[in-house]
């Protein structure tokens, strides 16, 4: 009985390192593949931050350049603007010059101040509107850039809803 016992221990023992060995077989069939499914999901990750960093950087030009315009558009504005104040002083100042009378001279330069302020006024509205449009222009690549930033987060997160 107890030769059948140690027969049938070795035969379990046989069984058991048979099994074992098949395991240790499998998992070393199956680590290349891990490690070579880990190394490409790491690739493609580096890839996506390469390729995330330069549309960050396309976005900052995109901006820079945007605002560019802008100011040289306001430059030119103010420019034109500024001269063409300097030829209706030059007008006014000629009229008031040419005033025959007190009474006339207060009119003529009454009606410059009022003309001179609400031309004034009105460029300044048209600048506020183009200040806005440019700030706009300007933030808009990095809305953008925010809103894939909000993608990859959810997507990130994705998996770990489905936990």
């Amino acid at each position: 009985m107890a030769t059948a016992k140690t027969a049938q221990s070795a035969k379990i023992e046989t069984q058991i390192n048979e099994t074992a060995a098949k395991g240790f077989e499998q998992i070393s069939a199956m680590a290349p593949e891990a490690v070579k499914e880990q190394l490409d999901r790491t690739m493609t990750a580096v890839s996506e931050m390469g390729s995330f960093g330069k549309d960050n950087m396309e976005a900052i030009v995109a901006s820079a350049t945007a605002y560019t315009k802008g100011v040289e558009a306001m430059s030119a504005r103010a420019a034109a603007f500024s001269k063409q104040a300097v030829e209706n002083h030059m007008t006014a100042a000629k009229s008031i010059m040419t005033s025959r009378s007190v009474q006339e001279l207060v009119e003529r330069q009454s009606a410059y101040a009022k003309s001179a302020f609400e031309g004034y006024v009105s460029e300044m509205n048209q600048v506020s509107e183009i200040f806005a449009g440019v700030a706009k222009q300007a933030l808009q690549p990095f809305n953008e850039r925010v809103s894939a930033v909000g993608q990859l987060v959810q997507a990130g997160m994705q998996p770990l809803r489905t936990r």
